[in-house]
């Protein structure tokens, strides 16, 4: 079973194996038999006692397996195989799927042939593996384990009819299968557990940190932020300037967001060390797509990755030895080494299945159904790679120089290459304090507990405004403007106040932000003045009075962050203010909304 030592590693079955090989040679030298039948008779000879060990196993007879393992029901085995062995494998689907499984994973049932030489391409980067392997001990141990899947949409199953048809769902219904685990206090047969959160980027996980670090057990975490990471403009949280370049790449927020939520997972215990990986599950297509209406060609080629943020995700893994999982890796290039045309013009998908045209649901980045089970296909293969190495390091200790063990397993953690001394203070060592307020609308259960903070209400409600009903928010919608809503704050150790919002391409708008004394709204008149991104809608007088836009060009709907200039002194309770203005020239569509997802006080 899972956790046994490999028979082979035994001295008794060693003597054994020794015993049956010096007699079968002799009585083969006896009998006159050349090279190639005595090689034909070892290949013949079973290397593993089965009824000693209570598991089925595999054995080398007449053996075409170039694998140093093999998966049985209880684990996996080694097998000892001649230079003469022929290299030649099971289909891959059959090795890492178990039987009962494998009609789910049938050709017709996903999108296109899943080879092993894509998979082999599946772990760009290994990283650090120390809580990997401490993670798969729990599991040959029989351990039942909570796994944290932190994404957007795309993990969401977004275009995949919902969560129920996603990789997250299917991975662990797969880990279930193969590593059955037993409840700790009951000893009865138990289940791992899968949890998500509901933000949607590393910078809305990094507002709403409370949503990972109120988690009771987390034992294992994928990030998988490839996609909605590139919507990341700027850093409003940075405390300090961080020049010019900043402003024009968005991939330096991504570094600094990344960077954040790495060191707060890195340091987390929950109650162990986490076993943390990076999955970089899909790509932006349509910016490949250079002809009307998506990309503009000239300004494809502007781009630095072409949206695509895996670049940035394997240089941060790559700094903090986090193991990286990728499925676009080797997807991307296949969907376009035939050209443009084919990789988007559907009536070729029968000659390039791998099209980003036939991937994707929808002109952005998402799966279908069929592709989230290539997506789990590619999280088993890995984990699965990652147990064989394990087993054999076990069997052949490597050498290892002392700085390459894991030193956060030690709480010892490198400087931050984009985070400030102050923001490595604030964000990071502050992250862990429970006095940090965090009003999050996105909840779906968590009206209670911010619905008496709301002071004042004039048209704002809150509900989950998208076709899968699940991202909340509170949300006004008038084409006039004037609505309002007040909230009372207290503010935190620093002052620091953050409103988190929603913007969009169309159907939205812009709003007031300000914080006084008052329940009342003292300007409502200026609520009822249009405004553009040009004008400011406010004197010099007025400029506590901060302007939230949350329209933009970007086709897609992505959270965005501010951070007031108004502070507040630790402990001062005052209150936050919001107005929507009139739908103005420079709002697509023919609605007015404003959808705040979270304050939080720092």
């Amino acid at each position: 079973m899972y956790g046994s030592k490999d028979p082979l590693s035994s001295n008794t079955n060693r003597t054994m194996m020794s015993k049956q090989s010096i007699l079968l040679a002799i009585t083969c030298f006896i009998a006159g038999m050349t090279s190639e039948s005595i090689l034909g008779a070892f290949s013949k000879l079973s290397l593993v006692d089965e009824s000693s060990f209570g598991w089925s196993t595999l054995r080398v007879t007449n053996s075409t397996s170039n694998d140093r393992y093999q998966r049985s029901e209880g684990g996996y085995t080694q097998q000892l195989l001649t230079s003469h062995s022929t290299p030649s494998r099971a289909p891959i689907m059959e090795e890492i799927i178990p039987k009962n499984q494998q009609h789910l994973y049938a050709p017709d049932k996903l999108q296109f042939n899943v080879t092993r030489s894509m998979l082999r391409q599946s772990r760009p980067i290994i990283g650090n593996t120390e809580r990997l392997h401490l993670y798969i001990k729990k599991l040959h141990n029989k351990q039942c384990t909570t796994v944290l899947f932190l994404g957007g949409s795309v993990t969401g199953g977004h275009h995949a009819k919902g969560p129920e048809n996603a990789f997250p769902k299917f991975f662990v219904d797969w880990l279930n299968e193969v590593y059955p685990c037993f409840n700790t206090h009951d000893g009865t047969p138990g289940k791992h557990e899968m949890k998500k959160t509901h933000a949607q980027n590393s910078q809305t996980h990094f507002i709403h940190w409370s949503m990972v670090s109120e988690l009771e057990s987390i034992d294992l975490t994928f990030v998988e932020f490839n996609v909605n990471d590139h919507f990341i403009d700027s850093v409003p949280h940075a405390l300090e300037d961080k020049g010019s370049l900043m402003g024009e790449l968005n991939q330096y927020a991504d570094c600094w967001y990344t960077e954040a939520i790495l060191r707060r997972l890195l340091l987390l215990r929950k109650p162990d060390p986490i076993a943390i990986v990076t999955f970089n599950a899909d790509y932006v297509g349509r910016s490949w797509a250079t002809f009307p209406p998506y990309m503009d060609p000239v300004k494809a080629r502007q781009t630095l990755f072409r949206h695509n943020e895996e670049p940035i995700k394997l240089w941060m893994s790559a700094l903090y030895e986090i193991p990286v999982f990728s499925a676009s890796i080797w997807m991307l290039p296949l969907a376009s080494k035939m050209g443009i045309e084919m990789q988007f013009n559907k009536q070729f998908n029968l000659t390039n299945p791998y099209s980003t045209g036939n991937w994707h649901a929808d002109i952005c980045c998402h799966p279908r159904k069929e592709g989230h089970k290539i997506l789990a296909m590619v999280l088993a293969y890995c984990m699965l790679e990652e147990e064989k190495f394990m087993l054999e390091l076990e069997e052949y200790p490597s050498e290892k120089v002392e700085i390459e063990r894991d030193l956060t397993l030690e709480g010892i953690i490198r400087d931050p290459a984009y985070l400030s001394p102050d923001e490595e203070t604030l964000y990071i060592q502050n992250a862990m304090d429970k006095n940090v307020d965090d009003i999050d609308f996105t909840d779906p259960n968590g009206q209670d507990l911010w619905k008496d903070l709301v002071v004042a209400n004039n048209g704002w409600s809150w509900f989950a405004d998208n076709a899968d009903k699940d991202k909340f928010g509170l949300i006004a919608n008038e084409y006039e403007g004037g609505v309002h809503i007040a909230l009372s704050v207290t503010g935190g150790k620093f002052g620091l106040v953050e409103l988190s919002y929603v913007m969009s391409y169309e159907n939205f708008g812009v709003s007031f932000a300000w914080i006084d004394g008052t329940n009342d709204n003292k300007i409502e008149q200026m609520c009822k003045k249009e405004v553009t991104k040009k004008s400011s809608g406010t004197s010099k007088k007025d400029k506590k009075y901060q302007k939230l836009i949350a329209f933009w060009d970007e086709k897609a709907s992505v959270p965005t962050v501010q951070i007031l200039h108004d502070k507040l002194e630790e402990g001062e309770t005052k209150v936050l203010h919001i107005c929507l203005t009139p739908h103005n020239e420079n709002i697509q569509g023919t609605e007015n909304k404003f959808k705040l997802l979270g304050v939080r006080l720092y």
